[in-house]
């Protein structure tokens, strides 16, 4: 598939679709105008690039076995032209990590003014991506109390139940006495025609990420922040080691991979002309002990988050469809504390696992948990670092890594235990 952000249409070849800013793509301009006035040319382009991603991503679709993988080419119009041809190789580069697709983003010049030396005052202070999720909710907490105001940037779609879930977030941790900014940003798209295409029939949106840490770092870049931008994730969904060989490649996301934040870092470096630095300050921790930031700092704040990715498409009062690994992990972090309050629309825990479906995607999340939490329990390390060669990284400590599995590992036998139908799988 061919996309090419343009303002003419009619004149693309029959194989292209039409990216048209202002009214199929939304790229967050206007959001950031409200909180920095007038955009530079720099800033705008970034914008309209990270958008233009992000929408070619949710507009095609991935098919089924030897046809997961799809080939994506984008063509963006840009004012500073040599800057993004100079970077083009690492921005395919990080969305071939994030997304296991191939990736071809070229660049067209535009009419404008290229950005010059801007000059932006160095603020104490930090930038946090903030999601609604709890892991970035932690970081608010942990980070938030500081004598200068905390930046929390989200990235919002037409995605209600997310952006209520940051929205009464930010009120819980304003009310609690959190010194914080929030600058909520509104990238996304909507269906084009003619020619018509669907622009949301990929629901992984794997480089949600890519247009997040752009967006952070732009406010950060403005706000001052030079030395920290946080990306907070868990260890284990961060590393997200696939849980079988089934799931490996595109299956198994990326988006807060250490070795994104190192590429993303670098690229961002180079475009916009500063030294910011991208950390993940929980990339050893368990779902658990990120978690218990929460449950001990504002734990009324937990069922206001969200972790599930089908958040938009379930019935209230269920905030979370209960059946998805982010579930299955956000269940076994709270359940060690304490009651779960997250309305869940299913629960298949109290079922036994043989006897739900064998297409059923609570039965083959069951499985696989239970194997990936048997192996960290009974591997040497030896034997993990063969079955993952991926751990063989330079951007984080492999041993911390197998630690933290290990952790969690004995953090959900102790909860599934309570259950008699995961309790078997483990057994």
């Amino acid at each position: 598939m061919r996309y090419v952000v343009t303002d003419a249409p009619s004149s693309l070849a029959p194989h292209e679709r039409a990216l048209v800013e202002g009214t199929t793509l939304r790229t967050g301009k206007e959001d950031f105008k409200k909180s920095f006035k007038q955009p530079t040319s720099l800033e705008t382009d970034a914008l309209r690039v990270g958008a233009a991603v992000f929408a070619a991503d949710r507009a095609t679709a991935r098919g089924l076995n030897e046809d997961l993988a799809r080939h994506i080419e984008v063509q963006i119009p840009v004012v500073n032209l040599s800057r993004f041809q100079g970077v083009a190789t690492e921005i395919e580069s990080v969305l071939h990590t994030l997304s296991n697709d191939y990736w071809r983003v070229e660049f067209a010049a535009m009419a404008g003014e290229p950005e010059g030396s801007l000059v932006a005052k160095s603020e104490a202070g930090k930038t946090l991506l903030f999601s609604g999720g709890l892991d970035s909710l932690a970081a608010a907490i942990e980070f938030g109390k500081k004598a200068k105001p905390l930046q929390l940037v989200s990235h919002r779609t037409k995605n209600q139940p997310t952006t209520k879930a940051q929205n009464d977030l930010v009120e819980l941790l304003a009310a609690d006495g959190y010194n914080l900014v929030h600058r909520p940003c509104v990238v996304s798209s909507s269906d084009s025609k003619p020619p018509t295409f669907d622009h949301d029939v990929e629901n992984s949106q794997r480089t949600r990420s890519f247009v997040f840490l752009v967006l952070g770092a732009l406010y950060a870049r403005r706000a001052g922040h030079e030395k920290l931008l946080y990306l907070a994730e868990n260890g284990q969904m961060a590393i997200h080691l696939s849980l079988t060989a089934g799931r490996i490649g595109a299956l198994s996301t990326h988006t807060a991979h250490p070795d994104v934040l190192a590429q993303m870092e670098g690229m961002l470096r180079l475009l916009l002309g500063y030294q910011i630095t991208i950390e993940n300050p929980y990339v050893y921790k368990t779902k658990r002990e990120v978690v218990s930031i929460v449950w001990h700092g504002l734990r009324k704040a937990v069922p206001s988050s969200t972790s599930c990715w089908k958040n938009s498409r379930l019935v209230p009062p269920a905030t979370h469809c209960g059946v998805c690994i982010p579930c299955y992990v956000r269940r076994i972090a709270i359940e060690h504390h304490g009651t779960d309050p997250t309305q869940y629309a299913e629960d298949p825990w109290v079922l036994d696992p043989a006897k739900l479906p064998e297409d059923s995607e609570a039965r083959r999340n069951l499985y696989d948990l239970a194997e990936f939490i048997f192996r960290f329990k009974t591997a040497a390390a030896g034997e993990i670092q063969d079955e993952y060669p991926e751990l063989l990284a330079a951007d984080y400590d492999v041993d911390q890594v197998i630690k933290m599995y290990r952790r969690f590992a004995v953090e959900a036998e102790m909860v599934w235990k309570k259950y008699p139908g995961p309790a078997s799988l483990l057994a």
